[in-house]
């Protein structure tokens, strides 16, 4: 039972008297969605069959031409949430098409009935309509709580317009339908209309760019029971909204599209029934740690019990048995691929078949942890596909993921165990996205989800130069973190070989003649790859001049902020840095005549530092070279000074040595 079904248990459980207002019917459901039935399914405009650009957005391969949704309430045997849902989508380029296979999800409890699809074409002037067979209609599950209908929209091709409606009954009035105004495509019109009683009080959950919409709300009687009530009528309009562009550098969720949602704070009855729902956190750890799939997974966990035993006996305590345990489960068991916060199945089960969810194998790690006497606890979390936490509400759906926090030798760390590639203090990357919640009896409270993870690559290079414009020479280069985790996993998965060629197909100047890896297989150190190499015509020679471009590995040739604006915020996921260090001595009879001019560049506003120190002494170039981030996360606001900062370090590194022949 979750969170919510324990609400809605407390509700049901009210005496009859207190009860009966909450079946109620809107006043006339009919005349309610005779309003949002601007349009008719089936009668296709021929202006919008003949459309071959999209004016506002000429680059559009496909445009969103109508999206109209409603939700309202009906009751029966018990309080349902209906919402009919209605789209039209033009499709104006072959790089359109796959808007044709449509993907609806749902959450389990929920269902779509009444659904209706088809493709209208133009065919020798008139027009032909193809609708979906039922038959095409198929369900996945996508995890325990999700659900997805798919179809494929038949003769479909530049020019076609595709139409679908359905209507979606949900058994949750906690979460009401979140409409999203927005999405990767542009919409030409959309309209979202919500009506329920007053004795429902909701908060507005938006995000994205909300100014492009417009809204209207009014107070509307409504039949509640067998009264006549006041009650809520709001409706959300928006006309040539823009595609939402994915932007570099940022979490790509729902976050940043233009949507809204609806979580239940209040449900007052005047004289028969109050309560405060608004789902707190601390309730929200109460709830957890009695639910059979995660508290009662974690108690129930008998069957590790000799596994601890045994590990404990190999000696040692804190850390090092922390790194014992966590070694034995990132490497017994296999992750299936599924994040979730909740377990899917009794530990016992989850033991013997050595694979699970994420939570399977994190909150069995917890429980051996504390079998061990290892102080830990569960913290809930949102990936960076997921989206970010309501920091104010504890939503089931905004949470996917669980952690473990640790504590050991004084020392704390957020431990996730579904790879046995990675250190037991690093997490991965879809898990930095900002705080998660500690859920123990105490109340719970907030947690920076990070351990000091990063990127990090220092190289260092000796290098010779020939009169031919050649290099030759060597470097050694040091991976640190998450650039060290990487290159273990590619030759876990595909050998070392396999990374090699990766190395030689990244670099297509270089002919490497030996390339070998240190720290492979001990994953909490630096992997350190040494290299020999030549590199022919890396300087352009003339008669008597060559320029030589010093920064031989690592160079930064594109910016990758070229757009004019920035709508969201700037993630880089983690600190970052990259060091370069290298000496070329170049030729008897050729001189240094001009060197680029040394700098030392702060971003404005702080977070980033470029670093650039070149001399010529005694026959030998030196480079010292440092790219530095320290901030993760910049607002949209200092855009404009990063894409500068990232400018200035393109055209530094772009700039050559200048050297020529004694005569």
């Amino acid at each position: 039972m979750n969170v919510i079904d324990c609400h809605k248990k407390k509700i049901m459980n009210l005496p009859k008297l207190l009860a009966v207002p909450l079946l109620f019917l809107i006043a006339n459901p009919e005349t309610v969605m005779s309003q949002i039935r601007d349009i008719t399914f089936g009668d296709i405009p021929r202006e919008d069959l003949e459309m071959s650009e999209y004016n506002p957005d000429p680059s559009a391969d496909a445009v969103i031409l109508e999206n109209y949704a409603s939700t309202f309430m009906r009751s029966g045997e018990r309080i349902q949430v209906i919402t009919d849902c209605h789209v039209r989508i033009k499709i104006i380029n072959t790089d359109g098409l796959d808007y044709a296979n449509v993907e609806l999800p749902y959450w389990s409890g929920e269902k779509i009935i009444a659904l209706r699809a088809a493709s209208y074409n133009l065919e020798e002037g008139q027009v032909v309509q193809n609708m979906v067979d039922k038959k095409s209609f198929y369900r996945d599950n996508a995890s325990r709580y999700r659900n997805i209908l798919r179809f494929s929209v038949p003769n479909v091709r530049p020019g076609t317009v595709i139409e679908y409606k359905y209507t979606l009954e949900s058994p949750d009035y906690f979460s009401l339908y979140t409409f999203k105004f927005q999405e990767e495509i542009p919409v030409r019109r959309c309209v979202f209309r919500v009506e329920f009683p007053g004795y429902f009080e909701y908060k507005f959950v938006t995000g994205g760019d909300f100014k492009i919409i417009n809204y209207k709300a009014e107070q509307k009687r409504v039949v509640f029971g067998r009264s006549t009530i006041e009650g809520f009528s709001g409706t959300w309009r928006g006309s040539n909204i823009p595609a939402y562009r994915k932007e570099p550098f940022s979490t790509g969720s729902d976050d940043y599209f233009a949507h809204i949602g609806f979580e239940l704070s209040k449900i007052n009855i005047p004289g028969y029934y109050f309560q405060d729902v608004s789902p707190t956190y601390q309730k929200f750890s109460e709830k957890l740690l009695d639910r059979d799939d995660f508290g009662g997974y974690i108690n129930k966990s008998s069957v590790v019990n000799e596994k601890v035993e045994e590990l404990k006996a190999q000696g040692g305590s804190g850390t090092d048995l922390l790194r014992r345990i966590y070694a034995f489960v990132s490497d017994y068991m296999m992750w299936n691929g599924y994040n979730d916060f909740t377990a899917s199945a009794s530990m016992a089960r989850v033991y013997r078949e050595a694979r699970g969810n994420s939570a399977d194998i994190n909150l069995m790690l917890l429980a051996m942890l504390r079998k061990a006497g290892i102080t830990s606890d569960p913290v809930i979390l949102s990936t960076r596909e997921n989206g970010l936490i309501n920091p104010y509400f504890a939503i089931n759906s905004k949470f996917n993921h669980v952690v473990i926090f640790a504590v050991a030798d004084g020392k704390s760390w957020i431990i996730d165990a579904t790879d046995p590639i990675r250190p037991f203090n690093m997490l991965p990357t879809e898990c930095l996205n900002g705080q998660g919640w500690v859920v123990n009896r105490h109340g719970g409270s907030w947690a920076d989800i990070n351990n000091g993870e990063h990127y990090g690559e220092d190289v260092r290079l000796e290098m010779n130069l020939d009169e031919n414009g050649s290099l030759t020479g060597n470097a050694t280069t040091v991976y640190e973190s998450y650039d060290a985790w990487l290159i273990r996993k590619l030759c876990y998965l595909q050998g070392e070989d396999a990374y090699r060629n990766f190395v030689q197909a990244s670099k297509p100047k270089w002919k490497i003649s030996g390339l070998g890896l240190e720290n492979l297989d001990d994953s909490e150190k630096p992997i350190i790859e040494k290299t020999t190499m030549t590199i022919p015509d890396a300087a352009e020679r003339s008669s008597i001049f060559m320029y030589l471009n010093p920064v031989v590995d690592g160079r930064t040739e594109s910016n990758e902020f070229h757009a004019g604006e920035r709508l969201s915020v700037i993630d880089f996921t983690c600190p970052d840095f990259w060091k370069y260090s290298c000496s070329i001595k170049i030729p008897d009879g050729w001189a240094v005549v001009n060197l680029p001019q040394s700098v030392n560049l702060r971003l404005d506003g702080g977070g980033a530092v470029f670093t650039y120190n070149i001399s010529a002494e005694d026959g030998t170039i030196r480079l010292d070279s440092e790219i530095s981030l320290s901030t993760v996360t910049f607002v949209p606001e200092r855009y404009e000074t990063i894409r500068n900062f990232w400018s200035s370090i393109i055209r530094k590194q772009a700039e050559v040595v200048i050297l020529k022949k004694e005569i």
